[in-house]
């Protein structure tokens, strides 16, 4: 995958705006998830296969997401720690397998230390759901490559801005996908995007648009 070669998704212009009022508006147990049918449906495929002992999420909004996975696992019967992570952390609630964090993106090492990271239970499932900007989502690739072997999974979110019509989608200037493929590119074989997810319901027929990651070499 080159910058000139990103994929979109082949859901209709019209079907994708209706389904982003939806998952703009889209709560779980009364908290603001802002998930949609198909990545709620893919979430929880890729958790019952790859049953992470431990899930990083960067961003963490209301807390809402946080808040389904810890339900997801509990479940499934998984013992899973969760480290959610947000500049702007102000999620009010107290789950026995969240811990919520406050950090930037940008600066990954003041929270996760490189001691942290090598104790971590595997296999890791990285979520980057932060500001969905280029240089951010790269950032966040590169601080936890070192990190990542076979069994890991990464899920780069939102990279579906690309295909939204509108001047509050503009600014991200198709961040997620830019940094996905300068990643696999720079890491020279280490990783490559799952099409089984991406492309389960059509091709990127999600809103984390060529956005599943898998590493394919050992550490």
């Amino acid at each position: 995958m080159t910058n000139s070669t990103i994929l979109k998704s082949s859901i209709p212009p019209d079907l994708l705006q209706s389904v982003q009022v939806g998952t703009l508006n889209y709560s779980y147990r009364g908290v603001p998830c802002q998930k949609n049918p198909f990545d709620l449906a893919l979430y929880t495929k890729l958790i019952y296969e790859l049953k992470p002992a431990t899930l990083i999420e960067i961003g963490t909004a209301a807390g809402g997401s946080a808040l389904w996975f810890s339900d997801l696992f509990k479940t499934f019967k998984l013992d899973c720690q969760i480290f959610s992570i947000d500049a702007n952390q102000s999620s009010s609630l107290e789950l026995e397998n969240v811990k919520f964090l406050q950090g930037e993106a940008e600066k990954l090492e003041r929270n996760f230390t490189q001691d942290f990271l090598c104790r971590l239970p595997k296999p890791l499932l990285l979520i980057e759901d932060s500001a969905h900007l280029y240089e951010t989502t790269l950032a966040c690739l590169r601080f936890f490559d070192p990190y990542l072997g076979l069994g890991d999974f990464i899920v780069v979110e939102d990279g579906i801005v690309n295909d939204m019509v509108g001047q509050q989608y503009d600014q991200y200037e198709n961040g997620p996908n830019r940094a996905i493929a300068t990643f696999i590119e720079e890491t020279l074989g280490r990783y490559e995007i799952d099409r089984s997810y991406c492309d389960y319901y059509g091709e990127n027929v999600t809103w984390n648009t060529n956005g599943y990651i898998k590493p394919v070499t050992g550490i």
